[in-house]
Order: C-alpha cells, then sequence, then structure tokens
C-alpha cells in the first residue's frame, strides 16, 4: 500500500518546485514573451485599425459635405435656369406682342390708306359721271319730263358703276 512519509512528501514537494523553476525559467518567460509580443502587435493593430476608422469617417464625412453642396449648388444652378428659361419667355412673349402690335397698327394704316384712295377714286368716279350728266343736261333741250328721264338714267348708271 501506499506508504505516506515525510520524506517522500518532502521530496515530491521538493521536485515540484524544481519543476516549477525549470518551467518558470525556461518556459514562462518565452511564452509570456511572446503574449507580450502579440498583445503589443495586437494593439498597434487596433490603435492602426481605429487611426484607419477615424480617417476613414473624416472622409466620409467631408465627402458627403461636399455632397452636400454639389445638390445646393445643382439646386441654385437650376434655379438660375429657370428663371433665365422664364425671362427668355418673357422677353420672347413682349416681343410678339409688340410685333402683334405693330402689325395691327399697320393694317389699320394700310386700311385707312386703302379707303382713302377707294374715297378718292368713288369721288373722281363720281365727279366723272356728274360731269358727263352734266354734260348731257346742258346738250339737250331742257323739260321737265327731259330732266326727270335724265336724272333717273343718272341714277341706273350711278348704281351700275358701284355694284
Amino acid at each position: 500500500m501506499l506508504d505516506f512519509s515525510i520524506i517522500n512528501i518532502i521530496c515530491t514537494i521538493a521536485n515540484l518546485l524544481i519543476l516549477y523553476l525549470i518551467f518558470r525559467i525556461f518556459l514562462f518567460k518565452r511564452v509570456d514573451k511572446v503574449i507580450m509580443q502579440r498583445k503589443e502587435e495586437v494593439d498597434e493593430a487596433t490603435k492602426a485599425a481605429d487611426i484607419a476608422t477615424q480617417k476613414a469617417l473624416e472622409t466620409k464625412k467631408e465627402y458627403e459635405d461636399r455632397i452636400a453642396l454639389a445638390d445646393e449648388e445643382k439646386e441654385q444652378i437650376l434655379s438660375d435656369i429657370k428663371k433665365q428659361g422664364y425671362d427668355e419667355y418673357e422677353r420672347i412673349v413682349n416681343d410678339a406682342k409688340k410685333k402683334g402690335e405693330q402689325i395691327i397698327i399697320e393694317a389699320k394704316h394700310n386700311a385707312e390708306v386703302e379707303n382713302e384712295r377707294a374715297k378718292e377714286i368713288y369721288a373722281a368716279q363720281l365727279t366723272d359721271m356728274v360731269i358727263g350728266a352734266a354734260t348731257k343736261i346742258a346738250a339737250s333741250k331742257h323739260s321737265t319730263e327731259g330732266d326727270i328721264e335724265l336724272y333717273d338714267k343718272f341714277i341706273n348708271e350711278a348704281g351700275a358703276d358701284n355694284e
């Protein structure tokens, strides 16, 4: 069976202490050193990732601001173009109105001129007819019946010329 002796216990404890010291010197220091190096690498990588993330966020915000400014500028340009379009439309409409009014004024003037010419032509024809009638009256004998007949003939000729 098992014997418990103090010497066995002390030897076992001494062996354990020696093994612990050997492991600590040769194994744990190196493992701790490797673990610390890995931890430092991870910390550096984490810091670099944080810095890169911060820069990316700043760049994203900058681009968002630029996009917002571009949208505002686009809206301003569109507004200016619409205003120019409306101004051009108003100018064209006003020019068309002025030309239309000018055409109406010229048409009225031309109508008045044509009306005056027609009146002059009609007056000249009437004058010729009156002179012709007066000549016939002067050449013929004056009798009441003859005068009535000449007046009727003059009125019929005047009516026939106007139609």
